[in-house]
């Protein structure tokens, strides 16, 4: 599975007549989304749980905005998770793969960006 879906990043690519669009997407996926993985870590730490669903909710929109179907994934499920009182056995290796999984999203977007 690709970490990034071709269609959406072909998508936004096809927008960007050479104005810089598709940076400029991608540095407001990062901006939203670094600060939303540190909302993630501090609920998880202090046990917030509208915080963690809040963010999760957050982090997974904007995951699909640039097509990052595995972190809208992880994202989604622990929203959902929290939402519906199934709590993950750990939330802290939940966030643990959702920050993995934005890692690999960010080298992709790189990778992006200079293709």
């Amino acid at each position: 599975m690709n970490v990034l879906d071709p269609e959406t990043i072909a998508s936004l690519k096809a927008l960007d007549d050479g104005d810089g669009f598709f940076a400029e997407i991608v540095q407001t996926f990062l901006s939203n989304a670094r600060p939303t993985l540190e909302r993630l870590r501090q609920a998880e730490r202090v046990n917030d749980l509208g915080e963690l669903e809040r963010a999760a909710h957050k982090l997974r929109g904007s995951a699909s905005t640039v097509g990052a179907q595995s972190l809208m994934a992880l994202s989604g499920r622990l929203e959902q998770a929290v939402r519906q009182g199934r709590l993950p056995t750990s939330i802290a290796l939940e966030i643990e793969l959702i920050e993995a999984e934005f890692n690999r999203v960010v080298a992709a977007l790189n990778a992006e960006m200079g293709a």
